[in-house]
């Protein structure tokens, strides 16, 4: 596979499983060591599927490499130190508030307003082609659930499947014969299943809907079976290490043939935004590492994401108004789908020009290496001065006016010299 400019190629070809690229033209000798650290990157990786065209598949989120997809992720990787700028990997666009659940831990319950209006077939089009202006090569479908959306298959299908991965999240009602068959058609590469409890009465309880457990297993086989790839989305607390059920789902996830799961941590957003007693323990944040890496390595295809050692020092940090942005039905931009601070809305503003101000905010401008909503003095600044009653997304003019009040003069100062 190969990717060209006008002084720059790259070729990327894989061999036994493995990644190697070759810039050439007049820059390739300058971005050879970038080519080298992304297959570096990349061969460090699980191989968790294989596709007919020979291309390899590392996770559900990142388009397979060597794909023209894949090549915009690389590209993104040598356009960043060029240019000294950061530019999103991952859109994760809510698409809808609307959902079949009611699920007592929802992170994007608080995001709901009935005195607005969810974004229009049209005005998500827009969105869409904006991020990938904006270079993203991951474009995410979450809610609320996608399948009450109308429009969904129309939305999965325009993205450009040459340009991103596509994702969506779920609870899996939405996964009936029928649509499954649809949703092959129009192409989205990926699906994320949330679970929440190996144990099907506390998953039903939790999501306030009986025999969902069931209906989402079932639903995932018809996926797997249409030749989508399916995973399962849960998180890690630290009763469910004790009590051994988090390793209990990866067992069933194994058994029931997803080729993924993505182990979350238990963050305090939404209904929970000031419970910080879920936040793990850095004892118990070891021991979900050390427990997702045991699986990551066994002799099955089957891989484990695990979110408290990506968002740690040893991994990459925080994704939010790094890698990722995310954006309410409503077109609030945020830094992610857990942070409640946004930055504008793609109705009243360029995603370009909302993605520039976060990432000149200073809070934002740097690379954090935490999690923010997981990080004590983040959540001092941009959480504990919310009131209780206040409505979310929290723009972040307001932000300002609360530190002006409670008088934060630091942070003012900060940016002031921003």
């Amino acid at each position: 596979m190969r990717c060209e400019f006008d002084y720059l190629s790259v070729d990327i070809e894989v061999k036994d499983d493995k990644l190697s690229g070759k810039a050439n033209g007049y820059l390739g000798e300058t971005i050879q060591p970038f080519v080298d650290a992304f297959c570096n990157t990349m061969n460090s990786l699980k191989v968790i599927y294989r596709h007919k065209d020979g291309s390899l598949r590392h996770n559900l989120y990142n388009p397979p490499q060597p794909t023209k997809a894949g090549m915009r992720a690389l590209m993104r990787k040598i356009m960043e130190p060029i240019f000294k700028t950061v530019f999103p990997a991952t859109a994760n666009l809510a698409i809808t508030h609307g959902c079949q659940a009611k699920c007592v831990h929802c992170s994007a319950d608080l995001f709901k307003d009935d005195n607005k209006s969810e974004l229009t077939t049209e005005e998500l089009k827009r969105v869409i082609d904006q991020s990938l202006e904006l270079g993203c090569n991951i474009v995410i479908f979450t809610g609320g659930d996608p399948f009450c959306r109308k429009d969904l298959l129309e939305l999965v299908s325009y993205v450009d499947k040459d340009k991103a991965n596509m994702m969506m999240f779920t609870n899996g009602l939405g996964l009936t014969q029928s649509r499954v068959r649809e949703l092959a058609d129009a192409g989205p590469a990926t699906i994320n299943i949330s679970i929440d409890h190996v144990d099907p009465e506390i998953h039903n309880k939790l999501r306030g809907v009986p025999g969902l457990y069931q209906k989402a297993l079932e639903g995932a086989a018809r996926a797997r079976e249409a030749g989508i790839l399916v995973g399962v989305s849960t998180y890690a607390t630290g009763e469910r290490l004790r009590d051994g059920s988090l390793e209990r789902l990866l067992q069933m996830a194994q058994k029931e043939g997803f080729n993924e799961v993505t182990v979350f941590d238990c963050i305090p957003s939404g209904k929970f935004l000031k419970q910080t007693d879920l936040i793990l323990k850095p004892a118990e944040r070891k021991e979900v590492v050390a427990l997702c890496d045991r699986y990551n390595k066994m002799d099955h295809p089957m891989g484990v994401i695990c979110m408290s050692f990506i968002n740690s020092p040893d991994g990459v940090g925080c994704f939010g108004a790094f890698s990722q942005f995310y954006m309410t039905a409503y077109g609030d931009i945020n830094p992610c789908d857990f942070n409640p601070i946004s930055f504008g809305n793609v109705k009243e503003k360029p995603l370009a020009q909302i993605w520039h101000e976060m990432r000149n905010h200073p809070h934002f401008s740097r690379r954090h290496m935490t999690c923010r909503m997981q990080t004590p003095s983040y959540r001092k600044n941009f959480i504990d001065v919310l009131p209780e009653d206040f409505r979310l997304p929290v723009p972040i003019e307001e932000i300002h006016r609360l530190w002006r009040e409670k008088g934060m003069e630091k942070e003012l100062e900060k940016v002031s010299a921003s």
